[in-house]
């Protein structure tokens, strides 16, 4: 029973959302009219940016590899593995995980447990620096911005603290079950070993900068992408709000509850519109464009590259294991 929970809500609540989202966008339908009036030339704009994203998000990604693996992975090959893997999991979820976890195994000989460290590691790390750079940036340039009449910069610092903690807190409750509970043991475990490693690298100044410096080019490089979104679709944003639907998208990015949160994603935009006093289909609308072009640009990025040939590859395998 539980497993078959475990793979059937997530399409239950991708269900919800979409449907949710259909509702909210036929409610407003003359806002529709919006996508179509986007120039080519926002378009063109919007799909330079998001290839320009998938390089700094891999490259980002490649610091934190390099260092919990201490193998000498080539960026080339690795950023090829990032676009892949994105393309891969397009299609079937986690396949891309996978397929980057065994190609770093057969080509750099780098364990799978330390691609797992480093996996759960990057996406941590990511997201403390952007809500520790969005309560920075939002204080000093747009302090008086409110969400539902909370500051802005009080909401991102006080996500920054819980990120932060997030590992620690959960080390401390897991103890707490029974040791028979192997899930609950095997997640101290991981947790302990991530912990660990995470607070050694705390003390080695270069791979801190070389993290923070990938993450603030992403920070301000998708926080521009964002609003330039909006003003394709004549929606007038300032910097904090560009800054503010940054941070949820790559919290929707981090944080999967429906195959590629499709629905919750817009559902999400939608809320933070209506925080900030805009329509929520302008919300939807922004996330639209912004996923529409963003797997364009994963498209064309990966099929030069054997997108097609790493999906056919990963199929036949699932197939040849169910047999």
């Amino acid at each position: 029973m539980r497993l078959f929970w475990s793979r059937t809500l997530p399409w239950l609540l991708l269900v919800l959302a979409v449907v949710a989202t259909a509702f909210l966008v036929i409610a407003r339908g003359e806002d529709l009219r919006s996508l179509r009036d986007v120039q080519p030339g926002f378009l063109a704009l919007l799909l330079v940016m998001q290839v320009f994203y998938l390089g700094v998000q891999s490259a980002r990604f490649h610091v934190v590899l390099v260092r919990f693996a201490e193998q000498p992975v080539g960026f080339w090959p690795w950023t090829r593995m990032f676009v892949i893997g994105r393309f891969l999991n397009l299609f079937i979820p986690q396949a891309g995980n996978v397929y980057r976890a065994v190609e770093l195994r057969r080509r750099f000989d780098v364990r799978i447990q330390d691609f797992l460290v480093a996996f759960v590691n990057a996406p941590w790390l990511a997201m403390i620096l952007n809500f520790a750079f969005g309560a920075l940036f939002v204080g000093l340039l747009a302090g008086g911005v409110e969400v539902a009449g909370w500051p802005l910069w009080l909401l991102l610092t006080a996500a920054t603290v819980v990120t932060s903690l997030a590992p620690l807190v959960a080390l401390a409750i897991l103890p707490l079950f029974p040791q028979r509970i192997r899930v609950a043991a095997w997640l101290r475990a991981r947790l302990q070993e991530m912990v660990g490693v995470t607070l050694q690298s705390l003390r080695e100044p270069r791979y801190l900068w070389r993290v923070t410096l990938w993450t603030l080019i992403a920070f301000v490089q998708a926080s521009a992408m964002l609003w330039v979104g909006f003003v394709a679709l004549g929606v007038p944003v300032g910097i904090a709000e560009a800054i503010a639907f940054y941070v949820l998208l790559q919290l929707a990015t981090y944080v999967q509850v429906t195959p590629g949160n499709l629905g919750l994603q817009e559902l999400a935009f939608a809320a933070l519109s209506a925080g900030f006093g805009a329509t929520a289909t302008d919300g939807v609308l922004v996330s639209t464009i912004v996923r529409v072009t963003g797997v364009i640009a994963l498209l064309v990025t990966a099929l030069p590259v054997g997108g097609l040939e790493a999906l056919r590859a990963t199929r036949a395998e699932r197939a040849g294991v169910a047999t």
